[in-house]
């Protein structure tokens, strides 16, 4: 079994919550993880500090080598109240989010800085006489590379873009059983606000705004032209806004089934 510390902890239940997307069976079980993981951690004041010094570490970039070391030692350093027993007591909490991690694949890359941090803490914490000066240094120079090049937002980007279509397919699928009922136009549209980016749902609204408008402008009916005029000007007021641009096209989108 790889060794326990709280970063493989995390990455297995991420890993576990990105699989949950394409398998039904593991969303709730997923769910049941990530809540007893933190609840574990907000109980812990060692988990809690741990928890903290791995992002730390994992999501600094620091170019300049002595800032980066001397950024290492403080994180390190905050351990210095506790002792190895401590943490092994606190450690066994997690023991049973690592009964099958011997079976999942994990990022090398990460497993590794994550042991390199965990090394550091606990021979910082050895007895003098304890003390593997060669771990100490192998396990620095892992942590510090990672500093001094980290580009983790990029690689993040990409992990997301390769399942963004695979996480898009089955927003779909799911939509279309749920949504049996709508007519093709609707579902259409609906599909459309799913895959589409902020710009493309802000071109969506002016294209609905238009075509309402030229429907509604060529509309010569005596017996509504009020009802027509505030109309056209409560569609012209119509700006783009992220937190309401989905209501407002499918509201246009409405008008525009019942104009024609």
């Amino acid at each position: 079994m790889k060794n326990i510390n709280i970063g493989i902890v995390n990455l297995l239940i991420s890993k576990k919550l990105k699989d949950s997307y394409f398998n039904n069976n593991l969303i709730e079980e997923s769910k049941g993880l990530t809540t007893q993981f933190f609840d574990i951690i907000k109980n812990s004041p060692i988990l809690q500090l741990e928890f903290k010094v791995y992002d730390n570490i994992e999501n600094k970039n620091i170019e300049n080598e002595l800032i980066a070391t001397r950024y290492i030692d403080n994180n390190i350093k905050l351990f210095e109240i506790y002792t190895n027993r401590e943490i092994d007591d606190e450690y066994k909490k997690l023991e049973n989010f690592l009964i099958e991690v011997d079976k999942i694949d994990l990022n090398p890359e990460k497993t590794k800085l994550y042991e390199s941090i965990d090394n550091l803490i606990r021979e910082s914490l050895n007895d003098y006489n304890n003390i593997n000066v060669d771990n100490i240094h192998e396990s620095f120079i892992v942590v510090l590379n990672h500093i001094k090049s980290n580009k983790k937002q990029l690689v993040e980007n990409i992990e997301l873009n390769n399942i963004n279509e695979n996480i898009i397919e089955i927003a779909i699928n799911k939509f279309n059983e749920k949504y049996d009922n709508l007519n093709e136009s609707d579902k259409k549209l609906l599909k459309k606000l799913i895959k589409s980016s902020d710009d493309e749902k802000q071109n969506l609204l002016e294209e609905y705004k238009k075509d309402n408008l030229i429907i509604l402008e060529n509309i010569h009916n005596d017996n509504i032209k009020d009802k027509i005029l505030k109309t056209i000007q409560k569609i012209k007021e119509i700006s783009y806004n992220p937190q309401t641009i989905n209501d407002d096209i499918i509201g246009l989108h409405e008008l525009k089934k019942e104009l024609i």
